[in-house]
């Protein structure tokens, strides 16, 4: 985490510390991940809990855009976009929220600038080639 000019913090990735922000105050006494995420353009903290299986054809999910440079990264996996908070559709409360999220893999230049893009609707009009996983998180 760090400052930035307006007095407002920003993040790197999940954080297992305390976290005071105008957005949330969490004390995190047992260390939990949780971490900023965008939804329409605002900033959610979300606690994520990994992989999960499911049958998609039963099981309601909600879609989770993670910007990615290539598919096919050095370690073989996804190459993320350092920086980047996870984009989400939908958050608590609102129609057609589920706390499974699939995963869609958004293809970016490596020029690209982190968190530019901070909702699907973003996404859509970037033109970026959005790559639909099998892959579902809770």
């Amino acid at each position: 985490m760090a400052s930035d000019s307006s007095g407002g913090l920003h993040y790197s990735g999940d954080v297992t510390v305390e976290i005071t922000d105008p957005l949330l105050t969490f004390s995190n006494p047992h260390g939990q991940r949780v971490g900023p995420r965008w939804v329409r353009g605002e900033m959610v903290f979300a606690m994520p809990a990994g992989i999960v299986y499911i049958d998609p054809e039963k099981q309601k999910y909600g879609k989770e855009f993670v910007l990615v440079y290539t598919l096919d990264g050095p370690d073989g996996r996804p190459e993320r976009v350092t920086g980047q908070y996870g984009i989400y559709d939908t958050r608590p409360g609102d129609p057609g929220y589920s706390p499974i999220w699939r995963y869609n893999f958004v293809i970016v230049p490596r020029d690209y600038e982190a968190n530019t893009l901070r909702s699907e609707d973003d996404i859509l009009k970037s033109g970026y080639e959005v790559v639909q996983s099998d892959t579902y998180t809770n």
